[in-house]
């Protein structure tokens, strides 16, 4: 039924909502810029510049989960980020470390 229609009804939404049709221009803003789900996570993590601090880190999430200023599900959602932070660290790291070693063996050729 809506099928090849989605232009022309996104154009008649954002129309309506220009012309000042509240429900159009409310449904056209939470498309935009959605209402954010959860609550702030309030808690200080320390800095993390390299994969030893990821340590330090989980004893901060792990004592917040503990203390009950944190869900298990916003722990999750902490580690989960500081899992990528950590494996894009490591990479840089590993690539750093390489481009290094190349430059090396073609210094000594």
């Amino acid at each position: 039924m809506l099928a090849g229609e989605a232009d022309k009804l996104t154009r008649k939404f954002i129309e309506l909502a220009n012309a000042g049709n509240v429900k159009c221009l409310t449904l056209c803003v939470d498309r935009m810029m959605p209402r954010r789900s959860g609550r702030p996570v309030n808690i200080a993590l320390p800095r993390v510049t390299n994969a030893r601090d990821a340590a330090r880190v989980m004893a901060t999430i792990t004592t917040a989960l503990n203390n009950g200023d944190i869900t298990a599900e916003e722990a999750g959602q902490l580690v989960n980020v500081l899992n990528a932070y950590v494996n894009v660290l490591e990479k840089y790291d590993l690539a750093t470390r390489l481009a290094a070693l190349e430059s090396e063996m073609k210094k000594r050729r």
